[in-house]
């Protein structure tokens, strides 16, 4: 499984709808006055792995132009994919680029009237374009020639709704441990609106180019659109010094100093956790108990299959077939997971009509998701190198690891009407290691259920170990096993 490169952006994109612990009030004055002295004017980020190599830049910046008011994030990033073949260490150097523009109107309040990204990923190329009028987002995506349209509805965001910590940063000196910012993100490939919540950690000095800084600590929850963080801002300049996220630390730097990047990031190779015996069949595993060795937070999903508990000062994985029921799909997950969007454009013809093609006149839902699973299983070649970043490109190259398993097999489930949404974790693939893996989850007769249609299996085996949706567990831990039990 590759790095998700998205996460890059999520730091800015998000949408802020306060409910203060005491009244802090934004007005069309503070926003007025911010135009005058903007936070993130020409921000440069150096992005730093968890071996200190600086591997990708970031730049941020807002300005006038013409008739809008505009925000600007780019960045560039040097990947080193580093993945175990057996014996073999396979490295693949990935150059990836990226720049959005979002246009807000001038005049109070500001709304969001038009987006423009640009992507190249080696040498895929993909542009998306929004034009947002009446709260209708007309989205008009292009991946290497191939256009494709699509619309949403109910799209009302605006300048401070999406500033608004900064704003309020920028006009308030009164802010006290422990207080609680409500307030909403987007995802921009399905303009999705979820709920968010930073809440003010501490207040302290940190050293910056040696100099002492005194900065608030934000600490970002996971939300249904992004996963969480931690962000440090200057109690005087209040520009942000510093952003934490799973695997990179976001540092402001000079721009000669963040444009100077070599080849790292974290990978599969460096993800790898190891168990205390080999796992033989794991297929037949019934139930598994794992010690968790090492530095453990949080991450792991609890529910279907799957317990964490603590005995004795040590922490658990259960991992049980008859563990916990299968979980629903409520009409708000079943209607997202349908969703057409940028990155599943289930909506093209070309994905219904191959979708269709494959599924022909089979009308049991469990065996439409079996003929796709195998359709996609023969279609895509394992290539642990391979790095499509769209679905136009698996199709093109018919090449991929599971990243591109897991992205056509969710485009062509929901082309037919199966929801369907990519989930990560990590699975037993060699003796006693674990690796970073991505897979699906479909909805059928009303539940969610896992398939995996890299391996082709409709169940995957108990060591399909899953995360929380947009969480990530670092491999800072492994495994010892304590109970096992085979069908």
């Amino acid at each position: 499984m590759k790095s998700n490169f998205s996460i890059i952006s999520v730091f800015f994109i998000f949408i802020f709808n306060f409910t203060p612990l005491y009244a802090k009030e934004l007005t069309e004055k503070i926003i007025k006055d911010y135009f005058e002295n903007p936070i993130f004017e020409d921000l440069w980020f150096g992005i730093y792995d968890e071996n200190n190599i600086r591997y990708a830049w970031y730049n941020v910046n807002e300005f006038k132009e013409g008739d809008y008011w505009v925000m600007v994030f780019e960045s560039k990033t040097k990947y080193l994919e580093v993945v175990e073949d057996g014996q073999t260490l396979l490295e693949n150097e990935i150059i990836f680029y990226y720049k959005i523009k979002e246009y807000f109107d001038y005049n109070y309040p500001h709304s969001l009237k038009k987006i423009e990204t640009t992507l190249k990923n080696n040498d895929d190329n993909e542009t998306f374009e929004a034009i947002i009028d009446n709260g209708i987002a007309k989205v008009k995506t292009n991946n290497n020639g191939k256009i494709n349209n699509l619309e949403f509805k109910d799209i009302d965001i605006q300048f401070g709704d999406l500033l608004k910590l900064e704003l309020l940063l920028h006009n308030y000196d009164d802010w006290e441990i422990g207080e609680v910012v409500n307030y909403k993100s987007y995802d921009m490939d399905s303009f999705e609106i979820s709920d968010e919540k930073d809440i003010l950690e501490s207040i302290e000095t940190k050293f910056y180019g040696g100099v002492k800084v005194p900065v608030y600590k934000f600490i970002t929850e996971t939300s249904d659109t992004r996963s969480g963080f931690s962000a440090y801002y200057s109690l005087n300049s209040k520009r942000p010094m510093e952003f934490i996220d799973v695997y990179d630390i976001y540092l402001l730097e000079n721009k000669e100093t963040a444009q100077n990047i070599s080849f790292g990031g974290a990978s599969n190779a460096s993800e790898t956790v190891t168990v205390d015996q080999i796992l033989e069949n794991n297929e037949y595993i019934k139930r598994l108990v794992l010690e968790i060795d090492g530095e453990y937070e949080k991450g792991f999903y609890v529910g279907d299959r799957q317990n964490i508990y603590s005995k004795d000062g040590k922490k658990y994985l259960e991992l049980d077939f008859d563990l916990n029921d299968d979980p629903p799909a409520n009409k708000k997950d079943i209607e997202k997971n349908l969703r057409a969007t940028s990155l599943y454009p289930s909506n093209d013809e070309y994905f219904i009509n191959l979708a269709e093609g494959i599924i022909g006149d089979v009308e049991d839902p469990w065996d439409q998701v079996q003929l796709l699973l195998n359709y996609v299983d023969m279609f895509i070649k394992d290539d642990y190198t391979a790095n499509s970043y769209s679905v136009y490109d698996i199709i093109e190259t018919k090449i991929g690891d599971c990243t591109e398993h897991a992205l056509l097999f969710n485009t062509l489930a929901r082309a037919v009407g199966i929801p369907s949404r990519e989930i990560e974790g990590i699975i037993n693939y060699e003796d006693n290691k674990f690796a970073l893996h991505a897979w699906n989850e479909v909805v059928v007769d009303g539940y969610w259920y896992t398939v995996d249609p890299t391996w082709n299996y409709i169940v995957p085996p108990l060591t399909h170990i899953k995360f929380d949706l947009l969480e990530s567990v670092p491999a800072t831990y492994n495994f010892k096993v304590i109970e096992i039990e085979y069908y």
